[in-house]
């Protein structure tokens, strides 16, 4: 069975519901995580060995789903050093990706000087040609999302089904692209409410925005996710499926999705 695992689904940092975001997408033969926030490696290492992964794609560099790539790459070459597995950012932030090596390395243990080099093929998602990817059994196409940074919605096609995880985003035909069709669309849904200013400029959804884009995709099952305020989540949630056909569902650390196909 394919499933997606919620390792967090906190905006801005981790909080008393857990980490913040991260996901695991896996089937029976391939893992992939999709994103590192803070808090990510604690939540994925209470369930699964290290050796299970396959791969990260991190849709961002801002800190809520970068910032644990460094606890990943620690753990990834000391006190042992692991096979390298390949690691995805978009193309135009592998310069900054690059930056994490200068800050964090430790020059007197030979396999941490550069951690982020040593425990990964470091690799570029071209947000515009939407070229894919590909990790064990998965195609992952990346899509430009609308954010204040380089942000990859990203397409996953496997055997079983399709996902899609919209990134931190406004409203685009980009993100509307990657979820056609999906069998599971796991979707920002950070504010209740907002003025263009964050929606258009920053770039964020609220639930209603998520479920519109949902409906216009097509998508069959919406997770909102990437809350601000986890004691609006459930609430969330209610407003989404006034606006959704499909099922909905409100993350949390811990949940399983099953991914259906048609």
């Amino acid at each position: 069975m394919t499933t997606v695992e919620v390792l967090g689904c906190n905006a801005t940092a981790p909080g008393r519901t857990g980490a913040a975001s991260s996901y695991l997408v896996r089937d029976e033969s391939t893992a992939v995580l999709v994103d590192a926030g803070p808090g990510s490696l604690l939540s994925f290492a209470r369930t699964h060995e290290l050796s299970e992964l396959s791969g990260i794609v991190v849709t961002h560099l801002h800190a809520d789903h970068s910032l644990d790539l460094m606890a990943w790459a620690y753990r990834w070459t000391f006190p042992d050093v692991l096979p390298r597995i390949p690691l995805y950012v978009p193309a135009e932030e592998l310069g900054r990706l690059e930056r994490f090596d200068e800050l964090f390395g430790i020059p007197t243990l030979p396999t941490m000087v550069s951690p982020i080099r040593s425990a990964f093929h470091v690799r570029g998602l071209d947000l515009d040609s939407r070229t894919p990817v590909g990790i064990g059994t998965w195609s992952i196409t990346p899509h430009r999302a609308l954010h204040s940074v380089p942000s990859a919605a990203l397409r996953f096609a496997g055997p079983d089904g399709v996902v899609c995880f919209s990134s931190d985003t406004g409203p685009c035909h980009g993100v509307v692209d990657a979820a056609a069709g999906a069998d599971v669309f796991v979707c920002e849904s950070t504010v209740l409410a907002a003025d263009d200013d964050v929606i258009h400029g920053h770039g964020h959804l609220t639930p209603e925005l998520a479920a519109g884009i949902a409906s216009e995709a097509g998508a069959r099952h919406l997770v909102l996710t990437h809350f601000a305020r986890p004691e609006e989540a459930q609430e969330m949630g209610r407003i989404a499926s006034r606006h959704f056909d499909g099922a909905v569902t409100v993350a949390r650390e811990g949940a399983t999705v099953p991914v259906v196909a048609r």
